[in-house]
């Protein structure tokens, strides 16, 4: 299983061998929401996309070409790194100001892509539609899916939320279960914003990672895949 992800995920090849080449930058976008998308007003509506590329890029959501959060969605990354980044925009209570141009972008090193959704919001024949409200639930909007790094680098696996960090709890877990930073392993730290940091790499950090955003109205849950890639050969036999 490990195999066939790595295989559909890493590109070049360098003597019968996979390998992640730091000095070629490339991206594409995986998945990406229908060209126009009509919602009822008072309804919601949810955008989707992720992209794939080395670095990992960064992604985010843009309407009327403006970022859509006030919230930093960057990431530092190392220059040999590869992943897919998924960023997911939530918009509840749909009103007429919510019509407009969605654009979806994706960056890694010199290249950009993006993908643009048009957003229409149609009369809504339930008269309880003028009273919505909130739902109150933590809504993660950038993860990332997959992510490979060298040994010895550190890696950022981002959790980020649509509104603000500080009013939700994070938590990440291992493939176990258990803390990552069990045993006072303080090669691992969290963020204020929800990333799960890990310093100096080792193979043994290899594994699914999840970031659970608990508040008072309920939970979410997303997973990453973390593989680091050993730098003094930096490839995988096929």
């Amino acid at each position: 299983m490990v195999s066939l992800f790595l295989f559909s995920l890493l590109l070049g090849t360098s003597a019968g061998a996979l390998v992640v080449q730091s000095h070629w930058s490339h991206v594409r976008l995986k998945s990406i929401p229908p060209a126009r998308v009509d919602g009822r007003e008072g309804g919601e509506v949810i955008l989707y996309c992720s992209a794939t590329g080395s670095p990992a890029p960064h992604i985010a959501w843009y309407k009327d070409s403006m970022f859509v959060s006030h919230l930093d969605w960057r990431v530092e990354e190392e220059i040999s790194s590869m992943g897919e980044s998924v960023a997911r925009l939530i918009i509840p209570c749909l009103s007429q100001s919510d019509v407009g141009k969605y654009e979806c972008r994706a960056r890694s090193g010199e290249h950009e892509v993006s993908a643009t959704t048009e957003l229409n919001v149609v009369p809504n024949d339930d008269p309880k539609a003028g009273h919505c409200s909130e739902s109150g639930l933590p809504q993660i909007s950038m993860w990332r899916r997959t992510y490979m790094a060298e040994e010895g680098d550190t890696a950022v696996l981002p959790c980020r939320v649509q509104n603000d960090a500080s009013d939700y709890k994070f938590t990440w877990s291992n493939a176990d279960g258990g803390n990552p930073g069990a045993g006072n392993d303080v090669r691992y730290s969290l963020l204020e914003n929800g990333d799960l940091v890990i310093r100096e790499t080792r193979f043994s950090d290899m594994g699914q990672y999840t970031c659970t955003v608990t508040g008072p109205a309920g939970s979410d849950t997303v997973h990453t895949f973390f593989y680091p890639l050993a730098p003094e050969r930096n490839m995988i036999n096929k």
